[in-house]
């Protein structure tokens, strides 16, 4: 629905807001799942722990899901 009514609306940059939201959730809840342990939590998610590092750091997620 949300998405809907963002094109409904003409909002710019569709793509990138959703991709952000949706990336948020996983690696929350990877986080979740692995008590915080990164290494793991990449595993899960199928990306190396660098790449999950950056994500966490773009997304501002340093303190949360730990």
């Amino acid at each position: 629905q949300q998405a809907t009514l963002s094109l409904r609306r003409g909002d710019e940059r569709i793509m990138d807001t959703f991709t952000a939201q949706f990336e948020r959730t996983l690696i929350l809840q990877a986080l979740h799942h692995t008590g915080g342990r990164r290494i793991e939590a990449a595993t899960l998610l199928g990306i190396g722990r660098n790449t999950l590092t950056r994500k966490i750091q773009e997304l501002g997620l340093e303190n949360q899901g730990e």
